[in-house]
């Protein structure tokens, strides 16, 4: 996510941590739904939440092929602190930023390009960059047009992809916020992006499965149909309220 004043005050709030080793696990948030099984992978090393875990859980199934993930919305500014690609740079992939701040402190391995993505600009910025058509991970999470920007990104299969969705809507709810290029997200608003019910039906639309919800109610794993082991998720099977309307 793009680093804003909401991730200092999620560090104030009533929610304790524990370390244990690299990983940061959440001890007291009271989760009522979603896949508690896939749960157990979660762990935090440079992710906003659980992240970390769960993507190396799901490519411990499915493998790799080319390391390359792409990320966007990496508070590049903060040295990318709470990205879901920084691990896997630090482990040898092929990791491409884009991020409006200017960058600092970047992991090896990682191709930096200062740009404001959006459903205009994404596929041209794709495209200079030289990203394959086909990659293993794709990672959005821009607090706004996160729904626009993937369907701008139709002529590109990553194997797989982690998106925000606003968990303010429940999970049997369709919601996608009117296309705004120029919009960006305000503390504690409530009408940003899209609903997980939108992006399930997007996802299956593009040929993608939904297979879990992280357990912060922030981010929807997404892996592609020919290449999935896992169950099959619908939107109000997987659906986490987002932690801070809790």
């Amino acid at each position: 996510m793009v680093l804003r004043p909401v991730k200092a005050t999620q560090y104030l709030m009533c929610y304790s941590y524990r370390r244990r080793g690299g990983a940061v696990f959440s001890t007291n948030i009271n989760i009522l739904v979603g896949d508690t099984q896939m749960r157990r992978y979660e762990v935090k090393t440079h992710s906003q939440n659980g992240e970390d875990g769960i993507i190396n859980h799901i490519f411990s199934k499915i493998h790799t092929t080319n390391k390359i993930a792409v990320e966007f919305g990496v508070s590049a500014g903060g040295g990318g602190l709470e990205t879901n690609t920084r691990r896997l740079a630090e482990e040898g992939w092929s990791v491409f930023w884009f991020d409006y701040d200017d960058a600092s402190n970047l992991p090896p391995n990682c191709v930096f390009t200062k740009e404001f993505i959006t459903a205009s600009n994404a596929a041209s910025a794709f495209a200079q960059a030289n990203i394959p058509t086909e990659f293993d991970l794709l990672s959005i999470d821009i607090d706004s047009n996160d729904y626009h920007v993937r369907a701008a990104l139709n002529m590109y299969s990553p194997r797989v992809y982690v998106i925000e969705y606003n968990g303010n809507y429940p999970g049997h709810l369709e919601y996608v916020m009117p296309r705004d290029d120029n919009y960006k997200w305000k503390l504690w608003e409530t009408n940003f992006g899209a609903s997980l019910k939108s992006l399930v039906k997007q996802g299956d639309a593009l040929g993608y499965d939904l297979v879990y919800c992280e357990s912060r109610g922030v981010n929807a794993f997404f892996v592609r149909k020919d290449i999935n082991p896992f169950p099959v998720k619908t939107a109000e099977e997987a659906y986490v309220k987002l932690w801070w309307a809790r």
